[in-house]
């Protein structure tokens, strides 16, 4: 995987280099990864700025108390215990606030709300040169197997026996792994009983100190059973310890625009940066063509003498830009792609990223047009304050009204507005017309979720997933540092040593077919699961891809299409103005020009047999694009489609 533009941003923010780090063991580091001392001013002003963003920004803290209820071992209310640190602060040193604030953030199981430790602690991570995931036997009854070995760590752990890829693991220190995993439901805090388990499994071998704590111990003693041989065996890992960089840190902050637009799982994108760097690529089911954009490849197989598409998004943090990534999506779907019988969107273990380009992208196989993901604020005089005496009130005039309408109110929330208007979010229209599936996993999060509920809450695609739900990652996600750089003082300080925290600021609500739905704790629930299995891991998912394959083929073709015998591109002088399509049982076309509907042509268009349709712009017009709409008796939507020229 290249590095994305949200890869530098995190260059910037989590003190990443521009060189490759170097690893030890960690038995042979552990003394360098010490906590600077704070003074008692710096203590107060980490934990004041904690308990601000907790209980004024928060978004998700009424329903985390709802969805998990208050456990001294589990959920706390992000509140209370930030008090009582507050209460203790005198007795505490560096070492035990930061454990303590840790554990607070964590408890909530939101991947979007993060204390991040101060420098030096953030420069390190300790990792097991291997990943686990959950897999099913072939009664359904989940399993733990060796996923992935990082090869590029195996130098540095010695002799030691490692395990193959597909060997199962019974336990860890001596626990059971399904015990293991139940502890350590906070230590990886994803949300939900599958993202829970998944990101327990994650955090019991890959721990970047930005986020989570230090191991206790050096090593772990790791108990396997051989998937070739079945052999039960124990072998004992050392912890590998990744090294801060030695170069300088460079880049620009993100802008505020894009900050506000953001939400991604930044633990999971730190972990992508740090397999780049290990040459480890992002998993797909068989070779794919990389694009101008490093975030999107693509590929098409053959199954059962049928072509099916194949698009893999690595993040929704596109390399280009949003606007070109959406055009070179689009273009794989009206060129490459074109003759395929169906298309998958793999967003397994997608950390999200642009929600815009996340909404933008469902239009491109929608019939009809799409609603754009809805959020809201949580009422707080914080939020009030930033939304009418600070820049912030610059970001759009819909969020500062929602939180005018329930000033003074006990209202929790606000109501929900959007970042586009729909209009907006159909810009490009629908360039491919045969069904389109959605492949997720409990690692699909933020921006992931966002595209997954989203074909689900349209109506425009099925989804398929390796587990029941998604990383239910419901909201925009905002750093501490922003709110410091562009709302200030008195409210907002930067924090010591380099500190920060981010926070989930607007909280996510699903429409349509899921109205009034939170993305949050629930994720997106597939409509058909394809679970991973031994063979599976063994064969890199490509059977899993040809079961969604194969259903996806089963779907009923629609009877009404539509050819452009235009490209979606052109010069007037190419076309005369004139353009051409030809469509298949459809009864009307409305057509619009620049956003105006100037014509409805009566087709009446039945049979194998295709018609030409052909429009002529209107006189004087130069340049802009063409919208056409096929519609049944009824007036419902069959298709669409946009043809630009200039």
């Amino acid at each position: 995987m290249k590095k994305s533009i949200l890869a530098s941003v995190l260059a910037l923010t989590f003190g990443s280099q521009a060189f490759a780090s170097n690893y030890a063991l960690l038995s042979e580091t552990r003394d360098q990864i010490q906590y600077p001392e704070y003074t008692q001013q710096e203590k107060l002003t980490v934990v004041n700025q904690a308990k601000q963003l907790l209980e004024g920004l928060y978004v998700h803290r009424y329903a985390k108390d709802i969805y998990y209820g208050i456990s001294p071992t589990g959920h706390v209310n992000p509140v209370d215990a930030i008090n009582e640190v507050i209460a203790d602060l005198d007795s505490l040193n560096s070492q035990q606030l930061n454990e303590r604030l840790t554990k607070i953030f964590k408890a909530q199981r939101d991947l979007h709300l993060v204390y991040v430790h101060p420098v030096p602690v953030r420069n390190f991570a300790s990792i097991l040169p291997f990943e686990f995931d959950k897999t099913a036997d072939v009664l359904g009854n989940p399993e733990v197997r060796v996923s992935n070995l990082l090869e590029g760590l195996i130098p540095y752990v010695g002799g030691v026996r490692l395990p193959e890829v597909g060997d199962k693991v019974v336990s860890y220190n001596g626990v059971s792994i399904y015990d293991v995993v139940q502890q350590n439901l906070n230590t990886g805090f994803g949300a939900n009983p599958d993202a829970g388990f998944v990101r327990a499994l994650e955090a019991i071998t890959y721990k970047g100190h930005a986020i989570s704590l230090v191991p206790e111990e050096n090593e772990v003693t790791i108990e396997f059973v051989s998937h070739a041989t079945g052999e039960t065996y124990t072998t004992v890992v050392p912890w590998v310890a990744r090294l801060p960089r030695t170069s300088a840190a460079s880049g620009n902050a993100q802008a505020l625009t894009e900050s506000v637009s953001d939400s991604t799982n930044l633990e999971a994108q730190m972990f992508a940066d740090v397999k780049a760097e290990l040459g480890e690529d992002n998993a797909s089911p068989f070779t794919t063509t990389p694009t101008a954009d490093s975030e999107i490849s693509w590929a098409i197989r053959n199954v059962d003498g049928q072509n099916v598409g194949y698009i893999q998004l690595d993040s929704f943090s596109p390399s280009t830009t949003k606007e070109d990534a959406v055009w070179i999506v689009s273009s794989l779907m009206q060129n490459e792609l074109a003759n395929t019988d169906a298309l998958v969107f793999d967003v397994r273990n997608n950390p999200g990223g642009n929600i815009i380009y996340a909404d933008e992208l469902v239009q491109l196989f929608s019939a009809e047009q799409t609603r754009p993901t809805e959020l809201r604020f949580i009422n707080s005089d914080i939020n009030h304050h930033l939304m009418n005496e600070t820049i912030f009130s610059t970001i759009g005039e819909n969020w500062v009204n929602v939180l005018a309408d329930v000033a003074g109110t006990n209202a929790q929330y606000t109501a929900t507005s959007t970042y586009v208007t729909k209009a907006q979010n159909n810009n490009f229209g629908q360039s491919y017309y045969k069904p389109v599936g959605v492949w997720s996993n409990a690692k699909t999060y933020s921006s992931g979720d966002v595209f997954t509920c989203a074909v689900q809450d349209n109506g425009a695609a099925k989804v398929y997933g390796e587990n029941l739900r998604t990383g239910a990652g419901g909201a925009n996600v905002l750093r501490h540092s922003v709110f410091a750089r562009y709302a200030g003082a008195p409210k907002f300080e930067f924090l010591p040593y380099n500190q920060e925290m981010t926070v989930s600021w607007r909280q996510m609500v699903r429409h349509s077919h899921n109205q009034n739905a939170l993305i949050e704790d629930y994720g997106c629930v597939a409509s058909q699961v394809v679970p991973r299995t031994l063979n599976s891991i063994l064969d890199s998912d490509a059977e899993n891809f040809d079961t969604i394959a194969r259903d996806l083929l089963s779907q009923p073709q629609a009877a009404s299409t539509v050819n452009f015998l235009q490209p979606r591109v052109s010069e007037l002088a190419e076309t005369q103005g004139v353009f051409s399509l030809e469509v298949k049982n459809t009864e009307h076309v409305d057509v619009y020009v620049n956003n105006v509907k100037v014509e409805r042509i009566n087709v009446y268009a039945y049979g194998e047999q295709a018609k030409v349709v052909e429009f002529a712009l209107p006189q004087g017009t130069t340049q802009g694009n063409v919208q056409f709409i096929g519609l049944d008796a009824g007036k419902k939507q069959l298709w669409n489609g946009r043809r630009y020229f200039f």
